[in-house]
């Protein structure tokens, strides 16, 4: 390794720590070797500049040494901000929250009618998700071998010291990316992915509490990732069909009826989305009949009606039938208006 690190970072002896570090940044980044895999001289210099940083970093002291294990980090307590994304500042520090370990989320949509959502306990859709290879068991790999920077670890470790404190952090090793072990020969199932795609039935619950627009969370059932499985996030949709309408967040229907049960009055059951219903058709009744809280449930928490519009069944009756129908009315009644 050169003896110069001034001239392997570029600078002039006598240099500002700011130019050292900004000299140094600029050389780990064009060096590093996640940019520039399997490329052996890269490498090395990636290491001799990582070497001429601690020396003038350190100023030639045994009490300040900064030391790296392996080739995933960078010297400096603010380099841990400027590189790397925000799951890097905590993974720096020793601590693993599992930022991007889990795969990602995915969204479908379940359309219900209104009458499966009162009698379903649940309903199942397709899915296209990635799952774990099974060949490989996620590895990718077919043949591999541990890797010999981390020991199969897949962290390094990094001590440091700066304004007179020390720092000790544990780091994804760059050599395997994290996974312990070097890809000899990829997996042929899935490429060396470690993931293939698949079209899954996934069963979503139903009860008649769920709100359209609203979703549920099936966990574990997105896409796969390294450490876990991402969650499917399913939007509901309700809808009408032939018999019951939809109208915010009421239930609608028309109740078609022989006049004789209008004129008359009468003691229906009839059928509604979540069972029989039983009313009471008082005699003349034109409707529509409202039964509060039997509809769909709202966001703010209360239920909407089940309404029923009445609809009388005419018959088609001649000149014959309606004299008759005359002589049981009476005289015809004008039409007039009424507050009652």
């Amino acid at each position: 390794m050169q003896n110069d690190p001034y001239k392997v970072l570029g600078v002039k002896p006598g240099a500002s720590e700011e130019e050292i570090k900004k000299a140094f940044k600029a050389l780990a980044k064009k060096y590093h070797p996640d940019l520039n895999q399997g490329n052996k001289a890269a490498e090395e210099k990636f290491k001799e500049i990582n070497e001429a940083y601690r020396q003038l970093m350190n100023k030639g002291t045994s009490n300040q040494q900064s030391s790296q294990e392996g080739f995933g980090g960078f010297g400096g307590f603010e380099d841990i901000f400027n590189f790397g994304n925000f799951s890097d500042i905590f993974k720096n520090f020793g601590f693993d929250f599992g930022f991007e370990e889990r795969g990602a989320d995915l969204t479908a949509e379940l359309t219900l009618t209104v009458e499966e959502l009162f009698t379903l306990k649940n309903k199942e859709i397709k899915v296209m998700r990635s799952v774990q290879c099974a060949k490989c068991s996620g590895t990718g790999a077919s043949e591999r071998e541990v890797c010999k920077v981390c020991g199969g670890t897949g962290r390094v470790r990094r001590t440091s010291r700066h304004f007179n404190s020390t720092f000790v952090s544990m780091e994804e090793c760059s050599a395997c990316h994290g996974k312990g072990y070097i890809t000899v020969k990829k997996c042929d199932a899935c490429n060396g992915r470690g993931r293939i795609n698949v079209e899954e039935i996934v069963r979503v619950p139903i009860n008649s509490n769920l709100i359209s627009g609203s979703y549920i969370v099936l966990e574990g059932k997105g896409d796969a990732g390294p450490s876990g499985y991402g969650n499917l996030n399913v939007f509901i949709k309700v809808v009408g069909d032939d018999k019951f309408s939809v109208e915010d967040g009421n239930i609608v229907t028309k109740l078609h009826l022989d006049i004789r049960d209008m004129v008359a009055g009468c003691y229906l059951e009839i059928e509604a989305p979540y069972g029989l219903e039983k009313i009471n058709l008082r005699k003349g009744e034109t409707g529509p009949i409202i039964l509060n809280g039997k509809g769909l449930m709202k966001k703010n928490g209360r239920r909407g009606s089940f309404i029923i519009h009445l609809i009388p069944d005419f018959p088609e009756i001649g000149k014959k039938e309606l004299a008759e129908l005359e002589k049981i009315l009476g005289n015809r009644k004008e039409p007039y208006l009424s507050s009652k």
